[in-house]
């Protein structure tokens, strides 16, 4: 006999007792059946459970993007990586949240929320960090405006920061070698000392190490 007939012989007993599996006179007809149907919806129900899943994972990606979702230190880091968000921030510090706004990366806004602030409230509560590109400073935000009253400060490995007498509450962050400028906005004025240390802090949140 050869090979083919022998597999088409195998193919047709297997057949023959998968149907005699659902045959009345098959000793576990009732069994069988039950055991089928709870298998086929054990395997429906995983599937869907599969999906929403991942929908539900989409969503809240989504609304992470768009801000409007707090995250711990922990929770933005790990966004931040799986998403590679090149987004610059001053650190964890206790007693925030954070979110992101990232749905445009040219972009990209962190924000400190104290913990027990609702994120509907004025940003007048809040620590921002946001990055973009240095040619969007001039182009779009109109920075080269603020050029008579800027005062520059160089500050670790290389780090150009401007102050601003009409803005006391903002601090513009040239980093080199990236054409990215980091600007953050405090909730009140900052005396230039806490300026340095938050240009010391200044890092992508990529780099940054989880909270043990």
């Amino acid at each position: 006999m050869s090979e083919k007939s022998k597999s088409l012989l195998e193919y047709a007993r297997k057949e023959r007792a998968i149907f005699a599996r659902y045959n009345r006179a098959h000793p576990h007809f009732k069994r069988n059946i039950v055991i089928d149907a709870l298998i086929s919806s054990l395997v429906v129900l995983v599937g869907f459970g599969a999906i929403n899943h991942s929908a539900q994972s989409v969503r809240t990606a989504t609304l992470m993007r768009w801000g409007a979702i707090s995250m711990t230190s922990d929770e933005l880091i790990k966004h931040v990586k799986s998403e590679k968000i090149p987004a610059y921030w001053l650190g964890p510090r206790p007693g925030y949240k954070y979110t992101i706004i990232s749905r445009d990366r040219k972009e990209i806004i962190v924000t400190y929320v104290p913990q027990g602030v609702s994120l509907h409230l004025p940003d007048r509560f809040n620590l921002t960090v946001e990055t973009y590109a240095k040619s969007l400073a001039s182009e779009e935000k109109g920075m080269s405006n603020l050029s008579s009253d800027r005062d520059d400060f160089v500050a670790s490995d290389g780090m150009v920061g401007t102050v601003y007498s009409s803005k006391p509450q903002m601090v513009t962050f040239a980093v080199p070698s990236t054409g990215k400028i980091v600007e953050v906005q405090y909730p009140k004025p900052k005396g230039i000392y806490d300026v340095y240390v938050d240009a010391e802090n200044l890092s992508l949140v990529s780099e940054s190490k989880a909270q043990r």
